[in-house]
């Protein structure tokens, strides 16, 4: 027998756009960002830019034991980068609950699975391409990728062209969630 799937229909009421500044964390800034303008469901749309450094979990080039198929990755830039997303509201879980032991790492900074875990609202699943002279990866954003200086030089200080635009939905909720079989989304109706 098939499982129904869920789907439910919402509005976007604004599409908000936002230019980070050199230094700041993208993943911090998402969060900012939807906190200013309460966006408790949404899309990132996009993110385009450049960045210094990126942090990621991607899927491994190899299996691994005790990992849970997860790579965390730090990369180091000059990085061109695209992003896209969901946006929803997180989960904190209670004290039974054990975390798979990949969401506790050096990298991982209680947020885990790129902002699944470990706060109730907004997190942002975002997967992420960054791509230098030598390399492109692919996988979910992390807390630790900071925005590159706009500059030819290095020196002048200019705003950055790093953009983001988000889209603030209505009439549904997307909410992370995790049981004994992993994490998922619940969509809801407002």
């Amino acid at each position: 027998m098939k499982k129904e799937r869920q789907s439910f229909s919402g509005k976007i009421e604004e599409v908000i756009y936002a230019r980070l500044e050199h230094g700041e964390d993208l993943l911090r800034a998402l969060w900012d960002i939807c906190e200013k303008h309460d966006v408790k469901t949404g899309v990132l749309l996009d993110a385009t830019g450049t960045l210094d450094t990126v942090r990621l979990q991607r899927a491994p080039h190899q299996p691994r034991k005790g990992t849970d198929g997860i790579d965390m990755v730090q990369m180091p830039g000059y990085l061109e980068v695209s992003a896209h997303g969901l946006i929803g509201m997180g989960w904190v879980p209670g004290p039974s609950v054990q975390l798979p032991p990949a969401f506790m790492t050096e990298i991982d900074t209680g947020f885990g699975a790129a902002g699944f875990v470990g706060h109730k609202t907004p997190y942002c699943h975002v997967h992420i391409t960054v791509t230098n002279s030598s390399e492109t990866v692919c996988g979910h954003l992390m807390e630790g990728s900071t925005v590159c200086r706009n500059s030819y030089d290095g020196k002048a200080e200019v705003p950055t062209h790093f953009s983001v635009v988000i889209a603030k939905v209505s009439g549904v909720i997307l909410r992370a969630n995790m049981d004994k079989h992993g994490m998922y989304h619940d969509i809801i109706p407002a």
